[in-house]
């Protein structure tokens, strides 16, 4: 007599991606995670960059343990939080990057896909800058890391275009962190004052960078329009000689290969 095949058991030890297995209890997690950290970025938002883990947890429908145990700390939230948004960030910059434009709307382009994010989140952008610098002697902030990420981001799409204009690609790396880190300086400058429309800081920040300072030689010798300072006496400047200037490349001269 043939004996009736029972059905594989289904619990903790079920086979692999069925309800209860291990792949299965990954997945819950990572769900579970993800869940509450989209409740705490809402706290930030809510209730600005002050937000505290208990307001946090609040709002995920926790305790703080329950978080802790996902993210293991206040800065283990922190990094997760930051990760989101740089994601939401190098999003922007590779659309942009690699959009069909001529250089100057690519860079205007680029510049505006940083200044729109921290102008639409902008208790996020002070959660993730203000709060981090005050409460950590870590060096590498989520600022630093920020400029690393997207200076590499840059840089490799700026290569690129400069390779395939038969230009040399060597001043890439160093571009591309100048202009990630001015573009950060500037946004974090606006983002406090508030003293023009986004579009107007992205044009300024365009020309700088595509056209250089305008007519800035006609100004003359410093000592002809800069007033006395009696206070100190300025640091010596290395002088630069011309033929060195003449090597640099003007980004306007940049092009990119379509993808």
């Amino acid at each position: 007599m043939v004996k009736p095949v029972r059905p594989p058991r289904v619990g903790r030890r079920g086979a692999r991606g069925e309800p209860g297995s291990p792949d299965d209890r990954q997945r819950h997690r990572e769900d579970r995670k993800a869940t509450l950290l989209e409740a705490a970025i809402g706290a930030v938002r809510r209730e600005g960059p002050g937000v505290s883990m208990d307001q946090m947890a609040a709002a995920a429908g926790v305790t703080k343990p329950i978080l802790y145990r996902h993210f293991g700390d206040r800065a283990g939230l922190v990094d997760a939080i930051a990760e989101q948004a740089f994601r939401q960030i190098a999003a922007g910059l590779d659309q942009a990057l690699h959009a069909e434009a001529a250089p100057r709307e690519l860079v205007a382009s680029t510049i505006d896909v940083y200044l729109r994010f921290i102008e639409s989140d902008t208790s996020l952008y002070r959660f993730l800058v203000n709060r981090t610098l005050a409460e950590t002697d870590d060096p590498r902030t989520v600022v630093t890391d920020y400029i690393s990420r997207a200076g590499r981001q840059v840089a490799l799409v700026l290569g690129e275009g400069l390779r395939a204009a038969g230009l040399d690609s060597g001043p890439a790396e160093p571009w591309a962190f100048g202009i990630v880190g001015m573009v950060h300086a500037a946004g974090d400058w606006w983002i406090e004052t508030g003293t023009m429309p986004r579009h107007r800081l992205a044009e300024y920040l365009t020309v700088l960078l595509v056209d250089g300072i305008p007519d800035f030689g006609a100004a003359g010798a410093t000592t002809a329009w800069m007033p006395a300072d009696t206070t100190r006496t300025a640091p010596e400047t290395p002088s630069v000689p011309p033929a060195a200037i003449g090597e640099i490349t003007p980004i306007a001269r940049t092009t990119r290969r379509s993808r």
